[in-house]
């Protein structure tokens, strides 16, 4: 501020200067006319000299006196602005020093506290951070952390009412994450029953039951699958029963390829009988279309049947006679494909 109040003095001081200086100069210019004037035009030189001296004098100095004033006032003006910026460094700087103080003062303080004093000092904050603390682990779902630290307020402050308000939001927000987590489990758990994917169904289920054993509608689930392997099986019996009436030997094979996971070896025994004859039909119904696709020459058709008898009736006398006959007919089929690509 001092500083301000100097440089605003010594602006208007050096204005006055050349002010000065200027009237010195009008005056000198003036005295100057006058002796002109006075010497008139038949003066010889030493004289017109000798009267012009002194206003010449007063006029170069005048203009001297303006032009230092006016030159004096930027370069005084730039002094006073890096004074100006030195002393406010050095105010930021004596500022930071005094923060500084402050601070090393106050851990000084804080060092010299005994712990009980300590103990008292922070109660607040120690007990605000632990609220903190315990509405995280709500927000990230880590309930046991948020249930010791809950244990742990109550121990350090006895703060046994607000630890049991914060145990029932636990506990509320717990429950709804469950039911959360096992709807969607569930959901597709359904999925899996739908597709009848038993393997799938089994390890989800294993692994539902360790993450959620006390959930009801997990405990369950082993009478879910249950059930639903039972439906889907007599669904698979009635069909099959119906391709049987219905003479229809593929679909009554393909059915009892299903069958064949969910019968037990009795109810398999009592089914014997049906499935040997429909066996028995699907072999005599490959081996016609074998013995057409053979005599109408259509080799390639024939070597896909006859692959298929083998695999399927490996054991059967039918196999074993389609099974010498299969290179040439194999042959055949090749020749044949070459000469449709050709």
């Amino acid at each position: 501020m001092n500083l301000e109040k100097a440089a605003v003095r010594t602006k208007r001081l050096l204005g006055l200067v050349v002010i000065l200086g200027l009237a010195i100069l009008v005056v000198g210019i003036v005295i100057a006319t006058l002796a002109a004037h006075n010497s008139g035009s038949h003066a010889d030189l030493a004289t017109i000299i000798h009267d012009f001296e002194p206003g010449i004098l007063i006029a170069c100095f005048g203009l001297a006196v303006t032009i230092a004033g006016a030159v004096l006032q930027p370069l005084t003006a730039v002094r006073f602005q890096q004074a100006s910026d030195a002393s406010w460094r050095y105010e930021q700087v004596r500022g930071a020093i005094e923060n500084q103080r402050q601070q090393l003062e106050a851990i000084r303080e804080s060092v010299a506290l005994s712990d009980a004093a300590k103990q008292i000092a922070y109660r607040h904050k120690d007990r605000e951070a632990l609220r903190h603390a315990i509405r995280e682990d709500i927000d990230k779902n880590d309930y046991e952390a948020a249930y010791w630290l809950t244990s742990e307020m109550e121990r350090r402050f006895g703060s046994k009412q607000e630890s049991a308000q914060f145990r029932d939001i636990i506990e509320s927000s717990r429950r709804k994450f469950i039911e959360t987590e096992v709807r969607e489990a569930l959901t597709h758990f359904d999925l899996l029953l739908k597709r009848f994917d038993w393997a799938a169904c089994y390890r989800e289920m294993e692994q539902l039951m360790k993450m959620f054993s006390f959930h009801p509608d997990i405990q369950r689930l082993p009478e879910r699958v249950q059930n639903a392997r039972d439906t889907h099986k007599r669904a698979l019996l009635k069909e099959w029963k119906d391709a049987v009436s219905r003479d229809d030997v593929d679909r009554s094979v393909e059915l009892l390829k299903q069958l064949d996971q969910y019968l037990t070896p009795g109810e398999a025994e009592g089914y014997k009988e049906i499935a040997r004859d429909v066996f028995k039909k699907r072999l005599q119904q490959l081996g016609v279309q074998f013995a057409l696709h053979v005599s109408d020459k259509n080799w390639p058709e024939a070597a896909r049947i006859g692959q298929q008898i083998i695999d399927e009736f490996p054991n059967a006398r039918i196999a074993a006679e389609v099974r010498d006959r299969m290179p040439i007919i194999r042959e055949k089929a090749t020749q044949a494909g070459s000469a449709v690509a050709i």
